[in-house]
């Protein structure tokens, strides 16, 4: 039976591009596996038309193909002669075709032990007192490395892969199947080799063929000034070593800062509570703040302060990760009433009390009704 691919896609000898390539978009939606699922005989025909169009959308191969007239199995350009689909578009186009729907059988092999390596995640922890200088920190990890006895080659030194008698060397295997239009062939990593094309008949003691090795290291790291609880560093191929010439992975470093009993934290800036009594409120004063690092700052509170009022000192927080000075602090004005009063002090309250009261009384105003305040 003679083959002719315009036959193959129904169209003339004289077709014009557009022709052919309106009937392989319907021949393809007909003929495609996602329509035809399990069917063996439209995947065939599938490829069948595929390999066509390829051959016929093209000028130069269309005029090479007319050169050698139709094809049939035995004679001329019979299918029979070639290994596979892939094998026929090496003979129209030449060498290295990579691209269309299908591909050579005689693919590079390729490393099966290629993987990258995994990432290694370490803690560290600090105090809030700890971020306002950079800390150096060593942390002891264990990780995979390449072997120092094989380089990673995963054979014993001083002997060498041989090649693999199962696929040859090409690390592929192929099978089979004779179609109207020819045989065609499907390819799969050889089980032997695993796709290698290479056997390893001596693999390295030292790693057991495996290429890589766990080793006890300490590893020295920088941690900047004003990290923030939560940040995640990561150290680029510090982690473990790939295999088969995979990356290595990264280490990754979580850091986690203490909640402090003083002071809050929001970004750069630092938050705390400042009691001050209601005389000092009233007349004013400057009280002595210890800062994080110990030193001792006066605040100074300017009479009449409210309750709830905010007074900022500046360039007093956490230091810029992305540089450029520190943050603020920021103290917000509490009140503190004592629990216990001397005798003393009740009189003097009292004294106090019964003043404002009589205050109250000269100016001839009721006393007002307090508003419940909401916070």
């Amino acid at each position: 039976m003679r083959v002719d691919l315009y036959e193959l896609l129904g169209v003339s000898r004289n077709a014009s591009q557009e022709e052919i390539k309106r009937a392989y978009r319907r021949l393809a939606r007909d003929c495609h596996p996602d329509h035809n699922p399990g069917s063996a005989e439209m995947e065939d025909r599938f490829k069948q038309v595929t390999m066509a169009y390829e051959i016929l959308s093209d000028p130069s191969k269309r005029a090479q193909y007319d050169q050698f007239g139709t094809v049939r199995p035995g004679e001329g350009l019979g299918f029979d002669r070639f290994g596979s689909v892939a094998d026929i578009f090496e003979f129209f186009f030449g060498g290295g075709f990579s691209g269309g729907p299908f591909t050579s059988s005689r693919r590079r092999p390729h490393d099966p032990a290629y993987a990258e390596g995994e990432d290694i995640v370490e803690t560290v922890v600090f105090e809030l007192k700890d971020v306002l200088e950079e800390q150096q920190v060593s942390l002891k990890v264990r990780r995979l490395e390449v072997c120092p006895k094989c380089q990673g080659s995963r054979t014993e030194p001083g002997t060498q892969p041989s090649r693999c008698q199962q696929c040859g060397g090409s690390g592929m295997v192929s099978s089979t199947r004779q179609t109207f239009l020819g045989v065609f062939a499907t390819s799969a990593p050889c089980p032997i080799c695993n796709g290698s094309g290479q056997v390893i008949e001596s693999p390295c003691k030292s790693c057991h063929g495996t290429g890589v090795t766990a080793r006890d290291r300490t590893v020295d790291v920088t941690i900047p000034a004003g990290i923030v609880d939560g940040t995640v560093m990561r150290l680029s191929a510090a982690g473990n070593a790939g295999t088969g010439g995979g990356r290595s992975g990264d280490m990754l470093i979580r850091v986690r800062v203490k909640p402090d009993k003083v002071f809050e934290v929001d970004g750069p800036d630092l938050l705390a509570k400042l009691p001050v009594t209601y005389p000092e409120l009233v007349l004013g004063t400057e009280i002595a703040v210890e800062h994080l690092s110990g030193e001792s700052l006066r605040v100074k509170v300017p009479r009449g302060t409210q309750p709830g009022d905010v007074i900022t000192l500046r360039s007093k927080g956490l230091p810029r990760l992305s540089g450029g000075g520190s943050g603020d602090m920021h103290l917000q004005v509490e009140l503190d009433i004592p629990r216990k009063l001397s005798k003393n002090e009740k009189q003097i309250l009292m004294s106090l009390l019964e003043l404002n009261g009589k205050k109250r009384l000269n100016t001839g105003k009721p006393r007002p009704l307090r508003k419940p305040q909401i916070t």
